[in-house]
């Protein structure tokens, strides 16, 4: 999904997603494979991050088409509230896209940076559902600045599937037109320390540059100890 939620894998844990991520607009059609992303755990309250991929990208009629390696992703997430001791749950999350050294940006195939992403996501569990709201600033090098909302809800079906459904919100000021994404997934334990992660959705704001479709689908392996109950 596209709102991050404040969890984390726990001390000394290794999550490690693999996957397939499309991007449609009325301007061009962007995929993603193989898809990266590496979450490790530095104590229980924080997650250092790595993410990029071999993007594949070209105009809707399949023209114009160019592919390379995606810019690197870092982030760091510090989960500074805890449901078990104040009633939420609610972490920060800077990331930054840097430029690596191949001309991905400078053929049109990755965004040109450095962009900086600073989120804050908040979220409480209900039983067997969850909601969390996610609201950030993106910083961008040659893009507009935008501000970014985001509300999921979750539903935990049993120990071994969960249920997804977002709305994501994309927009210059917080008053003006917006690219609004819904969004929904799932993830599905497949056996000891693998899932299957899957979402689709579709843009429901008019234009040429707004989302129309995006996808992604993966799995994720976890490595290390099980933290204790």
């Amino acid at each position: 999904m596209l709102t991050d939620d404040p969890g984390t894998p726990g001390n000394g844990r290794l999550e490690i997603n693999t996957a397939y991520l499309e991007h449609r607009s009325g301007q061009d059609r962007v995929r993603s494979f193989p898809h990266v992303d590496f979450n490790y755990g530095l104590g229980d309250h924080i997650q250092l991050k790595y993410e990029t991929g071999w993007i594949f990208a070209a105009s809707p009629d399949g023209r114009e088409a160019r592919n390379g390696l995606d810019n690197s992703l870092f982030g760091l997430k510090w989960r500074f509230l805890d449901q078990e001791t104040s009633g939420v749950d609610m972490s920060t999350y800077p990331q930054l896209h840097l430029e690596n050294n191949n001309r991905s940006a400078a053929r049109g195939v990755a965004n040109p940076g450095p962009n900086l992403f600073l989120p804050v996501s908040i979220a409480r569990r209900f039983g067997r559902t969850a909601v969390l709201v996610e609201v950030g600033y993106q910083y961008s090098r040659i893009l507009p600045d935008e501000w970014v909302f985001g509300l999921l809800g979750a539903f935990y079906w049993s120990e071994d599937l969960e249920l997804l459904a977002e709305v994501r919100r994309f927009s210059e000021t917080l008053h003006s037109r917006a690219d609004v994404v819904a969004n929904v997934g799932l993830r599905r334990a497949l056996g000891p320390g693998f899932r299957l992660l899957a979402s689709i959705g579709t843009g429901v704001s008019n234009g040429p540059e707004v989302t129309r479709f995006i996808a992604y689908l993966g799995i994720q392996m976890m490595l290390g100890d099980k933290p204790e109950p």
